[in-house]
């Protein structure tokens, strides 16, 4: 007996819900590994006297390992492999694809933070594409330090057919 696909309007129930937080404490060597592997010379990541110099008295982490950061973050200790942004909001159908990400950034992130990433699912719409019914899923996320400061915020498309 196959399981009953969910429907727009059981969907729709799910937004508003939010995953379980993510925290993850930022270190030295992951900004290392992060900047060696994507070949960024700026000193501003790693070289603690030029950064001392700048607008913000030390070094920065740079922002695109959010995207990077976050994804490890989420994924499951058992496989390995990233679960949907919401767990408590299942996927209406079985294919996943990424449909955008954008980010805006407010305060440095910094060598030694704990960040703490909450995401919710935010929309749903229905469509129909050349493969039948897909779902357009959108979730947002916010991240903070230890000291509550506004660190970023993301929203993540993903197309569900």
């Amino acid at each position: 007996m196959s399981e009953r696909l969910l429907t727009l309007e059981d969907m729709q129930k799910y937004v508003g819900t939010e995953a379980k937080p993510h925290v993850l404490h930022v270190e030295k060597e992951l900004v290392r590994r992060f900047v060696d592997a994507v070949h960024d010379p700026n000193p501003l990541w790693t070289d603690e006297e030029y950064a001392k110099g700048t607008r913000h008295g030390g070094t920065i982490v740079p922002p695109q390992i959010f995207s990077a950061i976050m994804t490890i973050a989420r994924c499951s200790p058992d496989t390995g492999k990233i679960p949907i942004p919401v767990a408590e909001a299942p996927l209406p159908r079985e294919n996943v694809l990424e449909g955008e990400e954008t980010w805006e950034f407010f305060t440095p992130l910094r060598v030694g933070d704990v960040i703490t990433s909450r995401t919710k699912l935010t929309d749903v719409k229905r469509r129909e594409g050349r493969l039948g019914e897909m779902f357009i899923l959108v979730y947002e996320a916010e991240t903070v330090n230890q000291r509550g400061e506004l660190i970023a915020r993301s929203t993540n498309t993903i197309v569900n057919y």
